[in-house]
């Protein structure tokens, strides 16, 4: 293999005609004319010898490598750009107001950890914040109700950047009196028959219970779902069902709950992904991609041991 390395302008060309899907689309979009992106590709192949892109008339298909290598570039370019913000961020405050969305699901629970950091490291910086479901948030994105917005995977729009924040556990929430209170770990196994109860499903975080149930042969309770995570945790101390709960939320206001006892399943890691995200062509999309990293390695100070950093793209 040479031992020349590939440019970060070919990297960015690699991963522009990954979104795109088509050579003509990402020249637009860069503002390079066509030959000159097909020639910088194919010097990236000689230099890497591998083949990024299967090209066909169907459009442009990224080869296994290519799949392989994605996630990586976008992680370097990313760290490049972080290099570049926090260079220029030395001799230049960070500040300007934004408006922020966030779900109510994560939203109560982590940000009073994060922002009094996130104030003391940029005074300046004003962030309005609302919350709403999953589909609200990138609806008010791409309609300019929001400038960034934090979320739960999946997300189903291309035309924004999606930043991966981290990866919260969800636990297994019972009565006092339930049969498995007092378990530290169950099966999956123990979980089939039971009442499971959850939010609306305007929450992505519904859909995965419901998978779970159907995975574990569990019952989820639609004519009981609660509109905020309190109002499940209520259900479940009156006995209704049990629940799969966010971490975040249930140390957040079930530490002291004597009521409530909290399992942990061994069959598998349930877990949910979150992103920060805002439009691709955004002006403060640079100041949003510092931001993504604050957030992120806030997060994984306040929260150590609970919460499991995300480094690349692979799960978006």
């Amino acid at each position: 293999m040479s031992a020349k390395k590939p440019s970060i302008k070919q990297l960015e060309y690699f991963v522009t005609i990954a979104s795109s899907t088509n050579f003509r689309k990402a020249a637009a979009k860069l503002d390079v004319s066509q030959p000159t992106l097909t020639n910088q590709v194919v010097a990236m192949e000689e230099t890497l010898g591998v083949q990024l892109f299967e090209r066909s008339r169907a459009g442009t298909l990224l080869s296994p490598e290519g799949r392989e290598l994605l996630p990586l570039a976008r992680e370097i370019l990313d760290q490049y750009q972080h290099l570049v913000d926090t260079a220029q961020g030395s001799s230049r405050e960070m500040g300007g107001t934004f408006k922020i969305g966030v779900s109510p699901t994560v939203g109560p629970y982590f940000l009073p950890h994060v922002l009094p950091a996130l104030h003391q490291r940029y005074p300046k910086l004003q962030l309005h914040l609302r919350e709403g479901d999953p589909r609200e948030l990138e609806t008010g994105l791409a309609s300019g109700d929001y400038d960034l917005i934090m979320t739960v995977l999946p997300m189903h729009s291309t035309e924004n950047r999606v930043r991966p924040l981290f990866t919260e556990p969800l636990q297994i929430v019972v009565s006092e009196n339930h049969p498995l209170a007092g378990k530290e770990t169950v099966s999956g196994k123990d979980l089939q028959g039971e009442s499971v109860l959850t939010i609306d499903e305007h929450f992505h975080l519904h859909q995965q219970i419901a998978g779970l149930c159907n995975r574990f042969g569990a019952q989820l309770k639609r004519e009981f779902e609660g509109n905020s995570l309190d109002t499940i945790c209520q259900m479940v101390m009156m006995n209704m069902g049990i629940a799969f709960l966010p971490q975040l939320f249930v140390i957040s206001e079930l530490r002291q709950e004597a009521r409530l006892s909290v399992l942990k399943l061994e069959d598998e890691a349930i877990a949910r992904n979150h992103v920060a995200a805002w439009r691709l062509n955004s002006s403060s999309r640079h100041l949003f991609q510092k931001l993504s990293y604050d957030l992120k390695a806030i997060a994984m100070e306040s929260f150590s041991g609970v919460l499991t950093e995300v480094v690349t793209e692979e799960n978006i």
